[in-house]
């Protein structure tokens, strides 16, 4: 054995026998290479006592890589370090960002929809109040002010529910009051908004764009007859065409809308006509510089599911329903761009990112959710459970340890996670799933698809147009790739 030297416990070797190399990727230093398929197979079943039958040359090239490190090096320790950088990093946030919920109120009867228990025997508050709007705008001011964590560089408000909608005055007048501050004390700004669309009229679309609310999620639960059988309004009605046709008033050029599909197994049956409606509407591909889709989870949940356990996903069902998506949307936009003689796209893997590891709504003490009553959460996940309300706005001074009941989560003590080889890229960072033991983790696509999106990188970037990548043969000879 070479001395003070080891194989880094975080390397994936992915054989690709269509250009016949191997994919060395290295998850805690990001860094990739390729070598000669028997010199990559021939590293693959080493162990670090046999890292002195490797050339210098690819031994040199392996450690610059970070895929042979220092025998001292213990590597956990280093993501641990790194991931208490990140929880601090997100601690230090300068943003302000408030996720608010004017009102628990919903014009839907969704049936899956398990945020809250919306009934009136059971609400004790329906709007947020003037009283409780007050309080909020003084927080504001007093955060700003006369900072209770990091100074403020930037305000960042996102409207929640229930549906927003219903409270238009409620948004109009506070985003007024915050865009002041703003521009009073020099802040950035930037709004966003959760609703269902199906106000979203085009008075309501003037409204967002005064109060600067230019990103803007809206939820569609497959083609008419799927999503009418699941979004439908308390009269029993279908929300469909109402949403349609209000995304189709959408103006141009001011508003990105992330069109979320919350998906189970029969939803995404109906995808391609989904796809073909927006294409006869002329919302998409035609506004594609407007529009993004979230193909969204829907997970068995004991407080939630109303169907049969079976159209539900797991983790790795969801994540491979979720490169599908992908395919299915990306082959849908080529047909249409060769039919229409315009550019077509695609699908290009995006290169993985270090993971932060935590939330950070959860980790910054800038970073709170507001319910209807005026009440403070941590999450917006909770902002419909009032058991999980921590005080009032009224009374909030940064100062109540329960705004941390979910810093002191450790991911990298997971037993899941601990010894997990995707672990410093993993991109699952909600902190309240874990501490809540939800049914509802979702491991990282890398955990289940590491060779063939490493595969498809490969194909898109590191072919013979990038010569200065280099390919390491089982001869020691280094050659262009």
């Amino acid at each position: 054995m070479l001395p003070n030297l080891k194989l880094s416990y975080y390397n994936h070797f992915i054989p690709h026998t269509k250009r016949d190399v191997y994919i060395i990727y290295n998850a805690f230093s990001n860094a990739m290479m390729q070598v000669d398929y028997d010199l990559g197979h021939f590293i693959s079943k080493l162990n670090s006592m046999e890292i002195h039958y490797l050339d210098l040359d690819v031994i040199s090239a392996l450690r610059a890589n970070g895929m042979i490190i220092s025998s001292e090096t213990d590597e956990f320790v280093e993501v641990k370090k790194r991931a208490n950088q990140s929880r601090q990093t997100m601690t230090d946030s300068s943003t302000l960002f408030l996720c608010i919920s004017p009102t628990n109120s919903c014009n839907m009867k969704c049936p899956y929809c398990f945020q809250g228990d919306k009934s009136a025997k059971n609400r004790d508050t329906k709007y947020l109040n003037e009283d409780s709007m007050n309080n909020l705008k003084q927080l504001v001011l007093n955060a700003v002010e006369r900072p209770h964590a990091q100074k403020i560089e930037k305000i960042a408000i996102e409207w929640f529910g229930g549906e927003p909608l219903l409270r238009k005055n409620v948004i109009k007048e506070f985003s007024e009051f915050v865009l002041d501050i703003c521009e009073k004390y020099d802040l950035d700004f930037y709004a966003s908004i959760i609703t269902n669309a199906s106000l979203l009229d085009s008075n309501t679309w003037k409204l967002l764009a005064d109060c600067r609310i230019y990103d803007v999620q809206v939820t569609i639960d497959g083609q008419k007859d799927m999503h009418n059988q699941v979004r439908f309004y308390g009269n029993g009605n279908g929300s469909y065409d109402d949403i349609m046709n209000n995304l189709s008033a959408m103006p141009k050029d001011k508003f990105v809308v992330t069109i979320r599909i919350n998906g189970d197994k029969a939803v995404f049956e109906n995808i391609p006509a989904l796809f073909q409606d927006f294409q006869d509407r002329e919302f998409w591909p035609q506004r594609g510089q407007q529009v993004k889709f979230h193909w969204a989870p829907k997970f068995y949940n004991f407080l939630g599911h109303n169907q049969d356990k079976d159209i539900y996903y797991t983790s790795y069902e969801y994540q491979k329903s979720r490169q599908d998506f992908e395919f299915l949307r990306v082959d849908h936009f080529k047909r249409w761009a060769i039919s229409t003689g315009s550019k077509s796209k695609r699908l290009n893997f995006a290169y993985p990112n270090l993971s932060s590891f935590y939330c950070l709504t959860v980790e910054s003490a800038n970073s709170l959710s507001i319910d209807d009553g005026g009440f403070i959460h941590k999450c917006y996940n909770t902002v419909n459970s009032k058991d999980k309300r921590i005080e009032h706005v009224n009374d909030f001074n940064g100062q109540n340890p329960a705004l941390s009941q979910y810093k002191h989560f450790d991911k990298t003590e997971q037993a899941d996670c601990r010894t997990c080889k995707v672990l410093p890229i993993c991109d699952e960072g909600c902190n309240m799933r874990f501490v809540s033991n939800a049914e509802s983790k979702v491991c990282s696509p890398w955990k289940y698809f590491m060779d063939e999106r490493m595969q498809a990188i490969y194909e898109q970037n590191f072919s013979k147009d990038h010569p200065e990548n280099q390919l390491f043969t089982s001869e020691g000879e280094v050659k262009l790739g």
